[in-house]
């Protein structure tokens, strides 16, 4: 099966944590850049989970799509261009008369962290539009309306570590609304859609982060890992 993505072309939709100054975009939505390179060890594509993944499948990065502070919800009285679900950031996963054969999706870490609805509760715009599963459910419709052929890879919200603060305690819960939640949103989403699951929660492979939440570059691998470990 690892054999079958030789060559292939990948793409990524994600945040903070897949960006990397000068190959993510925008460019100016990295959080990878500048002093941040040198905290986490993160100066390269061979030092982020997604550059080692795409390396080891023998693959070519196509696009990475991944902004700084993005969440995958929509407002609820209008689209907002960095959100996971908008027309803009959907539709930007090809380059130059290529389209993505792979499209990782590694995003919701932001949409728990602000304490989003992960499930609708009730009728209205609040409740019915801004909630995450409707959301990532708009997202992946409108991906693979963009790109048919494309095999899409929807990642779960992974536990993290953080050596260099020893206090640090992974908050499994943020505005009341446990991680688990949103990783049950992600697999029902993706269950519906005929994605595959890269369930990096369950891997139970907690990495090391410059600050609680952003691999450095020894997290970065880790997270290579475990994904690798679930393809094979």
């Amino acid at each position: 099966m690892i054999e079958s993505y030789k060559n292939k072309l990948f793409s990524v939709l994600g945040d903070s944590i897949s960006t990397l100054s000068g190959y993510s975009e925008p460019d100016y939505a990295a959080f990878y850049e500048g002093e941040i390179k040198y905290k986490s060890g993160v100066f390269a594509p061979e030092d982020t989970w997604w550059g080692q993944v795409i390396e080891r499948l023998g693959g070519e990065l196509l696009v990475n799509n991944s902004y700084s502070c993005s969440i995958v919800c929509k407002h609820p009285e209008c689209e907002v261009p960095s959100n996971g679900c908008s027309d803009e950031r959907t539709a930007a996963l090809a380059r130059g008369g290529f389209s993505p054969d792979v499209v990782m999706i590694f995003m919701g870490m932001n949409d728990w962290g602000r304490g989003i609805l992960p499930w609708p509760e009730g009728e209205g715009k609040e409740r019915g539009l801004a909630v995450f599963y409707t959301a990532y459910e708009d997202m992946l419709a409108k991906i693979c309306a963009n790109y048919p052929r494309a095999e899409l890879w929807c990642f779960t919200l992974p536990v993290s570590i953080c050596t260099k603060k020893e206090s640090f305690a992974f908050p499994y819960r943020f505005g009341g609304r446990h991680i688990e939640e949103y990783c049950e949103v992600i697999r029902a989403c993706a269950a519906k859609r005929g994605c595959r699951v890269i369930d990096l929660y369950r891997a139970g492979k907690p990495h090391d982060t410059i600050d609680g939440f952003h691999p450095n570059a020894e997290g970065m691998k880790t997270l290579a890992e475990a994904v690798m470990e679930i393809l094979e």
